[in-house]
C-alpha cells in the first residue's frame, strides 16, 4: 500500500512539472511592469464642485536606472530609479486599464506594497471605496501597507528619500515602525480587512506627510463607516497603542522634581492594557488598567535624595502616560468611532446586551474608566548627591 502510494504522489509531481512553464502565469518577467506603489489624489476642480472622479498614481521602478547601468538613457545618479504614471478614473480598475495603454509591458500588482490614500480622497470617496478592488484580487499581497496622506498622495511618491534607498522601501520602513517608535500606527491590507469586517470596531490607518524636503509619520487617520472622520495627533496615537496593546517602546521627557525646568528621559520600555467590563447598578462601563515599566535613559541635572526621586518620578511618568491614553479615548468619542474595539468586547461577553444596544449613539457617552500603574524598573541608577 506504501508502495503504491509513493508511485501515486512521483506521478502527480511529475504531472505537475509537465505542466510548468518557464514563464509566470504564461507571461515573461521582462514582458511585466511591477507596480511597487499606488497614490490617489483628488482632482483639481472649478468653483469646488465635488470631483466624481480620482486621479491615479503608480510607481514603477526602472531598472536601468536602479542598477546604474546606461541603458535607456539612465546612468548612475542621472534621474530617480522609477517612473510615474498617472490617470484620471472613477474606478480603479478602470484607471489600470487606461495606464495600460501607455505601456509596452503589462502592469503587473503582484508586487505592491504600498497603498497611500489622501485625505481628501479618503474623506469624499471613502477608504472602502478606493480599496474595494485590492480586496478582492487575490493577486495583491495582503501585507501591502496601507496609509492616508495629509497633502498630496503623488507628492510622497515623488520624494526621493535622504539616503540611498529605494523610495518605497525608505517609506515602507517610515510606516513599519522600525525604529520602535509607537508615535506611528502600524497596519496593512490584511489587518485593515480585518477591522473593517468586524462589528463594534472602526479601523485605524497610519498618517503620512510631505513636510519640505522630507516624509514624515506619526500620527493615524480614524476612519468610521469606511469613510476619514479625523486625525489623531502623535501622543495621541501613543496613548492609543498603549491601550489596544500594540506599544513598542518611546521615551518620555519629565520635570525633574527637584529642579524645574530640568528634564528627565524616561524609556518606557513594557505596557499592558487590562480590559474588563463592569457594571454599576443599571449602567455598563469599561475598565482599563494599563500596566507598565519604565527605565531612566538620560538627567539633565543633579537630583536630590534616591527614595523621594522614585516616588515623585513614577508618579509624573504614570501622569503622562494617562494623560495620553485619555486623550487616545476622549478624541475617538468626539469622532463618534470606536476605534479601540469596546463593542467588540461588549459583543463577545454578552452578546444580549450588545444586540440591544443603539452602538453608533451610545459609544460617544460609554463610560470608560482608565487607571495607569507603572513601576521604575532602576537598571541604571544616578545615587544622590
Amino acid at each position: 500500500m506504501r508502495k503504491n502510494c509513493s508511485s501515486l504522489i512521483l506521478a502527480l509531481t511529475f504531472f505537475l512539472l509537465l505542466q510548468t512553464s518557464g514563464c509566470w502565469e504564461g507571461r515573461e518577467i521582462n514582458e511585466r511592469a511591477f507596480v511597487f506603489a499606488v497614490a490617489f489624489d483628488l482632482p483639481e476642480t472649478e468653483n469646488g464642485a465635488k470631483p466624481e472622479e480620482f486621479t491615479m498614481s503608480v510607481q514603477i521602478p526602472d531598472p536601468s536606472r536602479m542598477a546604474g547601468t546606461q541603458e535607456q538613457g539612465g546612468g548612475t545618479g542621472s534621474g530617480k530609479p522609477f517612473i510615474i504614471l498617472g490617470t484620471t478614473t472613477d474606478t480603479v480598475l478602470k484607471g489600470l486599464l487606461q495606464l495600460q495603454r501607455e505601456m509596452d509591458r503589462m502592469l503587473f500588482l503582484g508586487h505592491t506594497r504600498l497603498i497611500l490614500i489622501s485625505e481628501e480622497v479618503a474623506r469624499e470617496h471613502g477608504v472602502d471605496q478606493i480599496l474595494d478592488y485590492f480586496k478582492r484580487n487575490f493577486q495583491i499581497q495582503r501585507i501591502a501597507r496601507i496609509a492616508v496622506v495629509e497633502g498630496k498622495a503623488r507628492e510622497i511618491l515623488e520624494q526621493m528619500p535622504p539616503i540611498g534607498q529605494e523610495p518605497t522601501t525608505f517609506i515602507l520602513n517610515l510606516l513599519s515602525g522600525a525604529g520602535g517608535n509607537s508615535l506611528v500606527y502600524i497596519s496593512d491590507l490584511g489587518k485593515y480587512m480585518v477591522q473593517q469586517s468586524t462589528a463594534g470596531l472602526d479601523p485605524v490607518l497610519p498618517r503620512i506627510r510631505k513636510s519640505e524636503d522630507s516624509i514624515l509619520t506619526g500620527g493615524a487617520a480614524v476612519l468610521r463607516r469606511g469613510s476619514f472622520a479625523g486625525w489623531l495627533t502623535p501622543l495621541e496615537t501613543r496613548g492609543f497603542n498603549i491601550l489596544i496593546n500594540e506599544f513598542r517602546g518611546s521615551s518620555y521627557q519629565v520635570e525633574c522634581p527637584f529642579h524645574p525646568g530640568r528634564t528627565i528621559t524616561v524609556e518606557v520600555v513594557q505596557t499592558g492594557a487590562h480590559h474588563r467590563l463592569v457594571r454599576k447598578g443599571e449602567e455598563l462601563g469599561l475598565e482599563i488598567h494599563v500596566r507598565g515599566v519604565f527605565e531612566t535613559a538620560e538627567f539633565t541635572g543633579d537630583h536630590g535624595p534616591e527614595e523621594r526621586l522614585s516616588t515623585e518620578l513614577t508618579e509624573r511618568v504614570t501622569a503622562r502616560i494617562l494623560h495620553e491614553t485619555r486623550s487616545a479615548l476622549a478624541k475617538a468619542q468626539q469622532l463618534k468611532a470606536d476605534i479601540l474595539g469596546i463593542g467588540k468586547k461588549i459583543s463577545a461577553d454578552d452578546n444580549k446586551v450588545w444586540r440591544e444596544m443603539d452602538w453608533e449613539k451610545e459609544f460617544p457617552r460609554f463610560p470608560v474608566e482608565i487607571k495607569v500603574t507603572m513601576e521604575w524598573a532602576q537598571t541604571v541608577r544616578r545615587l544622590a548627591k
